[in-house]
């Protein structure tokens, strides 16, 4: 299978087109970078530049084309710091879609560390075992995480970015040691209160990606070259591994320059130059506070995390009972949104799993895909969190607090649909007058009709949250949908709760339910 990737970076577009066959490694079959600087607007007044946005919409034409020519069956483009944070961001998607035909998700910060992470993880197999601490440099965000085996330890995504920090505080060519010292005496003032979190984690090796920190690494392994002394330009295991030390000796020298001579530094493209400064500064910064002495660059970032991502979401279902729901990474996110709003884990477990059966006993209804049944597990975790609010209208307050609490694991688009679901497990049913229901296009509210109808089925099954029903199976005729629970005998009340939520299943599917109880 062929998969293509676009990164829409604050300060770069990225490309990467793979052919895997999920059991392999990818293979890379193109990549491609374009230059657009969409941050540099946005960081002045949160608006993206007209001229930013058709530089943005000719380098995804452009894109688009690269991709089908090598056969890509799916392109996946997601958008950062710059997009997201613009007010006239929806104008972009929608222009976007629009003139190339591409649809963009925007990443929330944390999610977007997520996937940095999970794809230096997969590049570094050899070292899973070990705890590594990940810094991702880009135009407008710099994204940490602490991850083991698959497994997140931590992450942070702060508003440290080169373009961001280059725009916002470097007003003169060379930079004046004013400048300077008032840039890195933010920097850390920014960075200081997330550090304890990431030291409290802990970390093995420390890993950096994107092209603040290849840049800085490509200088340091040039300035090797040049010195007799040095034995080892590549150390440890083949890896490119630059110490802090160096990083300090590069800034140093970066900050007494002018922009001209800084693109004569071996290394150092000109449209580079224009932001290692502050690039340069927010990774000392970053190293010195989180207290690396060290960091080996990784080629692979955002981009190979977002494949990876789908090949996952797409892959064999992942979770058949409730005890492996935790072993599916993007649902870790939804279980932890759950405990901190204090919601019935043990009934968000039992629902996610008799959603789940339904959902696979029900597929020729549905004729819904694997990364559907995630959305579906995310949004029956989820569906009660609104209790933490209030009990008065708790589904529309989980659909709030889903859409707008900063958690990993899903795009934009799929918090959507997941907010939506779970605002219609009870109640009314989806309506074109809701605003939630309204913002989302029309393919997805047709997931979200679907999804709602098996949740609403689900929820009722545990709706005293005492789990009588244990697992169920479903006949399915041309008028009756037969569930066959089995459960304690106390359940049959659950049965009677199906007909009370079947409305909307019945609406979607055109068939009335029953259910027969074999009692344990």
């Amino acid at each position: 299978m062929k998969i293509a990737a676009l990164d829409i970076g604050s300060n770069s577009l990225h490309l990467v087109v793979v052919e895997t066959d999920k059991e392999k490694p990818f293979l890379v079959l193109a990549s491609g970078k374009e230059m657009v600087r969409l941050g540099r607007s946005t960081a002045r007044d949160q608006m993206l530049s007209q001229a930013a946005m058709d530089r943005a919409v000719t380098a995804i034409r452009k894109f688009r084309s690269t991709a089908e020519i090598y056969g890509a069956r799916a392109f996946i483009a997601v958008a950062t710091s710059a997009v997201r944070e613009a007010a006239n961001r929806h104008e972009f998607i929608e222009r976007v879609a629009a003139e190339t035909g591409v649809h963009v998700d925007i990443l929330s910060g944390i999610e977007e560390a997520r996937l940095i992470a999970l794809a230096v993880a997969y590049r570094k197999r050899g070292r899973r075992n070990q705890r590594m601490l990940v810094i991702d440099i880009g135009g407008g965000s710099t994204e940490l995480a602490v991850t083991q085996n698959d497994e997140i330890a931590a992450l942070a995504s702060l508003k440290l970015g080169a373009v961001r920090m280059t725009q916002q505080m470097v007003t003169s060519d060379p930079i004046s040691e004013k400048q300077l010292r008032r840039m890195r005496s933010e920097l850390r003032a920014i960075l200081a209160p997330r550090a304890p979190e990431i030291k409290k984690a802990g970390y093995d090796l420390c890993f950096g990606t994107s092209g603040t920190i290849n840049t800085i690494g490509s200088i340091a392994l040039h300035r090797r070259m040049k010195t007799a002394t040095t034995r080892n330009i590549l150390r440890g295991r083949g890896e490119l591994t630059v110490t802090i030390d160096e990083v300090r000796a590069i800034n140093r020298d970066m900050a007494e320059l002018p922009l001209d001579d800084r693109t004569k530094i071996a290394g150092l493209s000109r449209a580079r130059a224009e932001i290692i400064i502050a690039g340069g500064q927010i990774l000392e910064a970053a190293m010195e506070t989180l207290e690396a002495n060290e960091f080996s660059v990784c080629d692979w970032a955002l981009r190979e995390g977002v494949i990876i991502a789908n090949l996952l979401r797409t892959g064999a279902t992942i979770t058949t009972s409730p005890a492996r729901l935790e072993r599916d990474p993007s649902l870790r996110g939804a279980l932890a949104l759950a405990e901190h709003y204090q919601a019935d884990l043990k009934h968000a477990h039992r629902t996610a799993y008799l959603a789940q059966q339904l959902f696979d006993e029900l597929r020729q209804l549905h004729k819904l895909g694997s990364e559907h049944r995630r959305l579906l597990a995310a949004a029956a975790i989820l569906h009660d969190i609104g209790y933490f609010v209030s009990h008065t209208g708790h589904h529309k307050h989980s659909a709030y607090l889903i859409q707008n609490s900063e958690w990993s694991g899903f795009t934009s688009s799929e918090l959507g649909i997941i907010a939506n679901v779970a605002r219609y497990h009870r109640s009314s049913t989806p309506k074109a007058r809701h605003p939630y229901f309204a913002a989302i296009p029309e393919e997805d509210q047709s997931v979200v009709r679907k999804l709602s109808a098996l949740l609403r089925v689900a929820d009722a099954l545990d709706r005293a949250h005492e789990g009588r029903i244990r697992s169920l199976s479903c006949e399915i005729n041309d008028s009756l949908i037969t569930i066959k629970a089995t459960g304690s005998a106390e359940s049959e009340t659950a049965l009677w709760r199906i007909e009370v939520r079947a409305d909307l299943f019945q609406e979607e599917f055109g068939r009335q339910i029953e259910g027969i109880v074999n009692s344990e």
